[in-house]
């Protein structure tokens, strides 16, 4: 009788809960952004068939689960085992191959006749510490152009809870064209590509860089000015100058958004630029082009004047470019000494 009314219950649900996901939707909403459509690649690597002769299912499923911390791609804790499969077998449908199954195994290598060999045949790609960032690769003057994407960062956690050490050995053995990663079949022998992977399993991201505690998560910088309006943005002119920045036209928050009778005179954006620095960071990350945080507002709201200026660390952070980050750091001591200049 139980047996028979949880059966009518199960039938009486919308389909929409029983039913198995939908790959496609689920890889469109939170694949697609990076990955492209039908995995053509972008910011993500391409899931081309070429790549996923080489992916194991359970190596795609955990990096799924497990992201790429401190990198682009995010975990996907939240999915359920099913819309994780689902999302798999939704890759997997854009090769004519079938997954290649490796063996879970750890490889006995020892990691002192490892490291050698890595600093000679990987560090250039990968960077001595594995972050992928090495000295011909990354979005920088120095990448090698014709690199399609960046180099795996191998010290990465995700990556390491992911790919099983026969995975990474397979990879060391046949190279991956899409990344201009050679082949080392007949250049290594089977126990240097052991002692190799060895290697790889001792890498450790290095600490994370941080700015100042006090402004840490935080989107943008905000201190409250002791002066009238005219007052304060004449300070800050001031201490913008003397911090050796250039200051471009000032302009109304508001102009070219609404007619130039209603524009709210007492909202002002003060653009600067040193422009030794901006070509250090274009030259580091031209991305960070389309987001220079090189800005403060000046706004008197209900009496009080405060200024505004978007957390040039936070900023950073978003590339994922330790270099940037270090230099984000200096900048961030800057722009709160320019602003506190200002206010006092």
């Amino acid at each position: 009788m139980k047996r028979t009314l949880l059966a009518l219950l199960f039938l009486l649900l919308p389909p929409s809960l029983w039913a198995a996901p939908d790959g496609k939707a689920l890889y469109e909403t939170h694949c697609s952004v990076c990955h492209q459509t039908e995995g053509k690649g972008g910011i993500g690597l391409p899931l081309t068939q070429e790549i996923l002769e080489q992916l194991s299912d359970d190596y795609i499923a955990k990096t799924i689960r497990n992201g790429r911390p401190g990198r682009i791609m995010p975990s996907f804790y939240e999915l359920s085992d099913a819309q994780v499969k689902a999302i798999l077998q939704y890759i997997r449908g854009w090769s004519d191959k079938p997954a290649p199954v490796f063996p879970k195994v750890t490889l006995k290598g020892d990691p002192k006749r490892g490291k050698p060999l890595y600093m000679k045949h990987c560090k250039k790609c990968h960077g001595t510490d594995g972050s992928g960032e090495g000295s011909g690769t990354g979005v920088t003057l120095s990448r090698e152009r014709e690199f399609m994407v960046m180099p795996a960062a191998l010290n990465n956690p995700g990556f390491q809870r992911s790919a099983s050490d026969a995975m990474i050995a397979d990879i060391i053995r046949r190279g991956r064209k899409i990344g201009h990663m050679p082949s080392f079949e007949g250049k290594l022998s089977e126990q240097q590509i052991t002692d190799l992977v060895a290697f790889l399993r001792t890498l450790r991201p290095p600490p994370p860089i941080h700015g100042m505690k006090e402004w840490a998560g935080r989107p943008v910088y905000i201190m409250e000015s002791p002066y009238g309006f005219k007052e304060t943005v004449a300070n800050l002119k001031e201490a913008l100058t003397g911090a050796n920045f250039r200051i471009f036209p000032t302009r109304y928050l508001e102009q070219g958004l609404a007619d130039d009778f209603d524009v709210n005179k007492k909202q002002i954006g003060i653009r600067f630029c040193n422009f030794k620095e901006l070509y250090h960071l274009l030259n580091i990350d031209p991305r960070l082009g389309t987001v220079l945080p090189c800005r403060i507002n000046v706004i008197e709201r209900n009496g009080k004047v405060i200024l505004i200026s978007p957390n040039v660390v936070e900023v950073a952070r978003l590339f994922n470019n330790r270099e940037l980050m270090e230099v984000a750091v200096v900048m961030e001591e800057i722009i709160l000494d320019v602003m506190e200049e200002a206010t006092l």
